[in-house]
């Protein structure tokens, strides 16, 4: 029977690849179907959810107002997504599980792979719980330096609520580990829709709560005279959303074949193996976080020079959010098969066709943000940042930074890579040094003032992300041997097309007379946006790049729900 279900998923495998058996290797013709169909599951569900997160903020804001309840509860519910899932276990979970899952699921030895998830889970919901139980004892601490500005009788209050939302939540620790680990084994499955979906069944969890919050006690409650039994609600009702997450994050890894259980086997060899590799990864995510502080730090030097970036940093991330991060957890199963198989110049191709259609999609994001620079900026500068100055501060920082979502995708594709081959020392090398150069570019700063502050900010970061490729490149090229594919034909496309589609948005941007206003600058970035989008896609089309087949062929295999390409 194990040997039955081995040869299943070889074959889907096999067909997944797009390519042919050759010595011992899958070698692809062109980027495999599944991974195309599966990043783009991955892609639309990532934009429901955070659609979904956007409405929950929106209600909050609703429900609980512009005051100090408002703050503690937004503030203190962040911490422990924030604090153990986002910051310490994103990227953990996928690196470390999903490569060896893959290589005991297709073997066919399902015994192995429970073992690692089991002895895995058993660790992480120790350590979460004892993460819990300390963040709940040092809540006072947390509320007194989260209340040092406020006045006496008001941080009083908000030290009592504080404490006990706090103490109400920290459970949601060990809810994100089981939510971590069972999308791990759904993308070692090979399914993608759910485990990028469920994210918004928690917000919508938290949307009913709220809703019911005000009917019951009304809107805009005051810290001071919030009910205990209001409190409750908030408390628990968050974290069983959270907790509904996990389950469905838990279903959907026991639909897929595996039920994520503790067990007692973490002292199994290839358990041991795989949480040696947990430090060099939280040192990834922890090298991040200090860019994240120096960029906080930097900007506030310049008056609403952090909240006029962080409106141009919003637009950097997205696409990395719903394109970049969902083709590298649809690659990653498939490089980690590969390495397993001993197919290092077959990796390195598949590799470099993910990278070619990331930057295929990438691009005209990027590039329009450029065009349309200022156009965005006046479309998104409302109340104090509505001014001539405010704009441009958005503006330049759009310009600065939008480039270097190229380059950022680059990295996080070649972060991935290096995992699949449970190399975890390189992604940690390659994230200090970008920090390290984008700290370094960010000194300059004291000696600028005006929008240049945010400009080499921005470009900071930019080259930072360059760096950290670089580097990724040349460990890339030195241990894996040469392929047949070659990605500069198609950059050189890509960056052509991107040039034609910035000519084409900048002047339709610049000749379009529109009414003034928001609404105005809106309807001239809609047209702009779609006139520059026609003309990318129609130069790519003359140039015949494949590329378009091969997202063709991902769409023509897209199923929303199960998202296995097949």
């Amino acid at each position: 029977m194990a040997s039955t279900r081995a040869s299943t998923r070889r074959a889907q495998a096999e067909r997944d690849s797009g390519g042919t058996r050759g010595d011992g290797l899958l070698i692809g013709v062109q980027a495999s179907p599944s991974v195309m169909s599966n990043s783009i599951a991955g892609s639309v569900w990532t934009v429901v959810s955070r659609l979904t997160g956007m409405i929950r903020i929106l209600v909050v804001g609703a429900v609980l107002g512009a005051t100090y309840l408002g703050n503690t509860y937004q503030t203190l519910n962040s911490l422990p997504n924030l604090v153990f899932y986002q910051l310490l276990a994103g990227t953990l979970f996928a690196s470390l599980l999903v490569p060896p899952l893959v290589s005991h699921l297709d073997a066919g030895d399902d015994e192995s792979a429970r073992r690692l998830v089991g002895g895995f889970v058993a660790v992480l919901l120790l350590v979460a719980a004892g993460g819990a139980l300390v963040l709940a004892c040092m809540g006072p601490v947390i509320m007194r330096v989260l209340t040092l500005g406020a006045d006496p009788a008001t941080a009083e209050a908000q030290r009592r609520v504080g404490w006990i939302l706090l103490t109400l939540f920290v459970p949601q620790i060990l809810c994100y580990t089981i939510v971590g680990t069972s999308a791990a084994v759904m993308n070692a499955y090979g399914r993608f829709a759910l485990a990028a979906a469920a994210p918004a069944i928690e917000s919508l969890g938290m949307i009913a709560m709220l809703v019911a919050v005000a009917v019951i006690f009304g809107t805009g409650v005051d810290v001071a005279t919030v009910s205990n039994q209001e409190l409750l609600i908030l408390g628990l009702g968050t974290t069983a959303a959270v907790a509904l997450h996990a389950t469905c994050q838990w279903l959907g890894a026991r639909s897929a074949g595996m039920t994520v259980l503790p067990s007692r086997t973490w002292k199994d060899p290839e358990v041991r193996r795989v949480l040696r590799r947990i430090l060099p990864t939280l040192g990834y995510t922890g090298i991040s976080a200090i860019q994240l502080f120096a960029i906080m730090v930097v900007a506030n030097t310049l008056a609403g020079g952090y909240v006029a970036f962080n409106v141009a940093v919003s637009f950097y991330y997205l696409p990395i959010a719903i394109v970049t991060w969902p083709l590298a957890r649809a690659l990653l199963p498939q490089l980690a098969r590969l390495h397993h198989d001993g197919g290092g110049a077959a990796f390195r191709d598949e590799l470099l066709r993910g990278i070619t259609v990331a930057t295929l999609v990438i691009v005209p994001i990027s590039f329009s943000c450029l065009a349309l620079a200022r156009t965005l900026a006046r479309v998104m500068a409302f109340g104090k940042l509505d001014t001539t100055t405010g704009v441009s501060l958005i503006a330049v920082a759009l310009i600065a930074l939008m480039t270097g979502v190229i380059f950022e995708t680059w990295f996080v594709l070649g972060s991935y890579a290096c995992y699949a081959r449970y190399d975890v020392r390189s992604p940690l090398w390659a994230m200090a040094i970008k920090v390290g150069a984008s700290v370094a570019l960010m000194v300059p700063v004291a000696y600028l003032h005006g929008p240049a502050v945010l400009f080499v900010l921005g470009m900071a970061i930019t080259i930072g992300s360059l760096t950290g490729t670089v580097f990724l490149v040349w460990r890339g090229r030195r241990d894996l041997p040469a392929g047949s594919f070659s990605p500069l034909p198609s950059f050189a496309r890509t960056m052509l097309a991107g040039l034609v589609l910035i000519v084409v948005a900048y002047g339709v941007a610049h000749l379009l007379a529109v009414p003034e206003g928001h609404a105005g600058e809106a309807l001239k970035l809609v047209a702009a946006g779609a006139a520059g989008l026609t003309a990318y896609a129609l130069t790519l089309v003359a140039l015949r790049a494949p590329e378009i087949g091969w997202l063709r062929a991902g769409l023509s295999r897209f199923n929303p729900l199960a998202s296995r390409g097949a």
